[in-house]
């Protein structure tokens, strides 16, 4: 058995973490999580004091895997990347994330603010507002950046939605969010 002094907030989030992918979100429970680190479930609020708490902390461990992902992505475009062209790669790394990790990503999505602002910082949520912004920018201006960036995460999140319930009638989902990522760039492209 692991001894409370033998876990901290990082060995609890990267566990949860592993909990999501294997079993689910709905896998994810102080209890079953004590028992995944060989603790009791009192081990864990030393740390988190309620499950809303844990839960942010793993959607904010999540932000910051996509926050990578993205800011590795961005990195291995060539120098000169059109920003047409640096929108559409950003795009494609969200939602391959999304759909690759739906768990992951409902918990993401599922985070409540009062218990994230509970957590230390750095906040990977707030982190990823000015990496997205600095690839809107060049399209559309500092001025229209913020909501063409909430208009491109609600498309995201829409899309990705429409994907796990399985009501795109019969269309590739693929087709569907292609059409919609060349129809939104072009819309903002225009805007610039």
């Amino acid at each position: 058995m692991v001894y409370p002094s033998k876990i901290d907030p990082q060995i609890i989030t990267a566990s949860a973490l592993s909990l999501l992918r294997r079993e689910g979100e709905g896998a994810l429970t102080l209890r079953r999580l004590a028992k995944e680190l060989g603790v009791t479930a009192n081990a864990l609020y030393k740390y988190y004091d309620s499950l809303d708490v844990l839960r942010a902390a793993a959607a904010d461990a999540v932000a910051q895997e996509l926050y990578a992902a993205i800011d590795e992505g961005m990195a291995a475009l060539p120098e000169g990347t059109a920003p047409v062209s640096r929108l559409h790669r950003l795009l494609e790394i969200y939602s391959s994330f999304a759909e690759n990790n739906p768990d992951l990503y409902r918990i993401f999505l599922d985070a409540k603010p009062a218990a994230a602002s509970r957590l230390p910082e750095p906040h990977y949520h707030t982190l990823m507002w000015p990496q997205v912004l600095a690839v809107v920018e060049p399209l559309v201006g500092v001025e229209d950046a913020p909501a063409a960036t909430v208009t491109l995460w609600s498309l995201l999140h829409g899309i990705w939605a429409l994907r796990q319930a399985n009501v795109l009638g019969g269309k590739k989902p693929e087709d569907i969010t292609d059409y919609a990522y060349q129809a939104v760039i072009r819309g903002l492209a225009t805007r610039g």
